[in-house]
């Protein structure tokens, strides 16, 4: 069965496609986490520029850390929600005949946007450590090797995080081999938090050791 644009771009490698490997759907579905990868990492980079300022407004680290993770993660969310909104006016204009239905685009959003802040989330709290540098990179590995072994394992495969912003994974498309949408979902936001959490760790122990 043909694939819409928006379907073939945002929801990720179908379970049908898996007996082979499957190079170019997994190629659609990179494209645009690393593009949504590389606007946080531009605009994080702007406000690493002004962090020492932005320290001395909050007057500590955790105020400027609880700032800073709120506004960028809803930065992320805005920005994710535009990319979809781009593909879906894409496939509008470019393929009139074929369209995503409305409860799909509906699932494709939230599963796709959740998995974007995750991501943003790790992004975020690696910043804080020694490897910032190779941080995008190192989501992108993760994404593409944990997709990969659940490839490979197909028992596995709902447990992945790199499938976890699929909609093609999901039970809402493979009712039988899916995983639960809603319960990777919270799973997710449960991630978000403890990114969250751990930040605040991280910058309480380097104001111990005076870093």
């Amino acid at each position: 069965m043909e694939k819409s644009l928006f379907f073939r771009f945002f929801a990720g490698v179908p379970m049908e496609g898996m007996d082979t490997f499957p190079l170019l759907p997994l190629g659609r579905w990179f494209l645009p986490i690393g593009i949504y990868l590389l606007i946080i990492g531009f605009y994080l980079g702007i406000d690493r520029k002004n962090r020492d300022l932005i320290l001395l407004r909050y007057g500590n680290r955790e105020t400027w850390w609880k700032h800073y993770f709120i506004k960028n993660l809803l930065y992320g969310g805005l920005t994710a929600g535009f990319l979809l909104f781009l593909g879906k006016m894409a496939e509008m204009f470019l393929s009139k005949y074929l369209l995503t239905s409305p409860g799909t685009v509906f699932w494709i959003f939230a599963l796709w946007t959740v998995h974007g802040m995750l991501f943003l989330s790790f992004f975020l709290f690696l910043e804080l450590t020694k490897i910032r540098k190779v941080v995008p990179s190192l989501l992108l590995f993760t994404e593409g090797i944990t997709f990969l072994y659940g490839y490979r394992n197909k028992a596995v495969a709902p447990f992945m995080p790199g499938a976890w912003g699929m909609y093609a994974q999901s039970n809402f498309y493979a009712p039988i081999s899916g995983f639960s949408a809603i319960s990777v979902i919270v799973l997710q936001i449960l991630g978000i938090l403890c990114c969250y959490f751990l930040g605040i760790h991280l910058l309480k122990k380097k104001e111990m050791e005076g870093v």
